[in-house]
């Protein structure tokens, strides 16, 4: 939990694009306006203000220019600075489609573009910021009395027909904003609780590589240790050594004792608590190992049902993380009983946990699963950031499962493996 808080804490990183990026985009659209410009006075020729039109289009240039020669040694825009640019893109357009109709030019709708931009990457003060500034220029872009480069006299569409275009982009905005804002938000929280998945089994592996590494120190340095203490024993039933040497042997005997204890130790504590005694295991035996890991469970009872012919499976530290968290959410909202039921056909290896409590809440049954949901409301309960069931669920996908849940006299958690992605072959279980 310390490492999926750390996480949740250190995940607001500040967005940041490349200046690179940033100017090949504005010359993609100078060239596109250009070229609207070059059709429009050349091919069609329409009438519309050519002076400060081209004259916005040659600004919009030297600015560009500019950020290429000044900006060159930078790789990114600071953060805080990055809607400014949207702004100034916004900006820019508004007074191109000023002078060229207004909202009864068909462009308008690339207003849109910064707004999505700022709604799906940036803080959500400036996406409302980049928002309101978009639909400022919309208004303005309303009350332009330039009309649509046409034949002759140019066009002026009727006055409801352009207050709809006005309504329909502002309403756009609004929920273009909200929408890619919500779904960005989700994709930002779901990195973040993965980023706490990988970190926490991170963890765990680091500390059995530790105990493996403990355990092989303890067996390769164990024969040396032998031999010297044998030459200490040696040196300890001469008769004819000093006092003095004798009381050096005698402390080099204590400190070889104190190194082989200390080995012993470490490849004891790590092996106990961090590695798995067998790598294939029965399936009931699997599910005895990972509820033994959780502890006792006072005043519960976790019942398996499962037949002895089980399937044998590999319990890798990710696969027994997920089944504890599974069993420990199941028990935690028991009444008195936890059923855990197996069942298994040629192709599949179903593992069924069911408690007998209320049951799932109705409104979370679609949304159970998903990172940052938890029905549980009582504060004295501790920080619950419902990280529990998303980091099996996706500890179970990474083993080729599926989780289904649902409410039978309790709730249920139903875990689907494909066998051939969890099963360890008779030929193999002996290695």
């Amino acid at each position: 939990m310390k490492i999926i808080m750390q996480s949740y804490r250190m995940s607001h990183i500040k967005p940041s694009i490349s200046f690179s990026l940033l100017i090949t985009l504005r010359w993609v659209a100078l060239l596109g306006q250009t070229i609207t410009l070059i059709l429009v006075d050349q091919y069609f020729q329409m009438i519309y203000p050519t002076q400060m039109t081209w004259l916005i289009v040659v600004l919009s240039v030297t600015v560009n220019i500019a950020l290429m020669v000044t900006q060159q040694s930078k790789h990114k825009i600071p953060a805080p600075h990055i809607y400014w640019y949207l702004i100034y893109d916004i900006g820019q357009l508004t007074a191109l489609l000023y002078l060229t109709g207004g909202l009864n030019n068909p462009f308008s709708v690339f207003l849109l573009a910064p707004v999505v931009i700022a709604a799906g990457f940036l803080p959500r003060r400036d996406a409302l910021i980049v928002t309101g500034c978009g639909l400022i220029a919309t208004f303005i872009l309303y009350g332009s009395t330039f009309p649509l480069p046409w034949d002759n006299t140019g066009l002026v569409l009727p006055e409801r027909l352009r207050f709809a275009v006005l309504v329909a982009i502002s309403v756009a905005m609004i929920f273009t904003s909200i929408y890619v804002g919500r779904v960005a938000h989700y994709y930002l929280r779901t990195t973040q609780a993965l980023q706490a998945t990988e970190l926490a089994l991170a963890r765990e592996q680091k500390l059995a590589s530790l105990g493996a590494l403990a355990a092989a120190a303890a067996h390769e340095l164990g024969s040396p240790l032998t031999t010297m203490m044998l030459v200490i024993k040696e040196l300890q039933a001469d008769k004819n050594l000093n006092n003095l040497v004798k009381d050096d042997v005698r402390i080099l005997a204590e400190q070889m004792t104190r190194c082989r204890d200390i080995l012993q130790g470490l490849s004891r504590d790590f092996a106990a608590e961090h590695t798995l005694p067998f790598k294939a295991l029965p399936l009931r035996a699997a599910l005895d190992v990972v509820i033994t890991s959780h502890g006792k469970f006072p005043g519960k009872q976790v019942q398996i049902d499962c037949a002895p012919e089980a399937p044998l499976i590999e319990l890798t530290p990710e696969l027994q993380h997920a089944l504890g968290n599974i069993i420990a959410n199941a028990v935690q909202f028991a009444q008195y009983l936890v059923t855990i039921t197996c069942q298994w056909t040629e192709q599949d290896l179903t593992i069924k946990i069911a408690d007998d409590g209320e049951g799932y809440p109705e409104s979370m049954l679609n949304r159970l699963g998903d990172p940052y949901v938890s029905s549980r409301t009582n504060a004295t309960e501790g920080v619950h950031l419902g990280l529990g069931l998303f980091i099996a669920q996706s500890l179970i996908e990474k083993r080729g499962g599926v989780m289904y849940f649902y409410n039978d006299q309790g709730a249920v958690c139903e875990i689907v493996f494909s066998r051939q992605a969890i099963e360890v072959r008779h030929e193999h279980s002996g290695n």
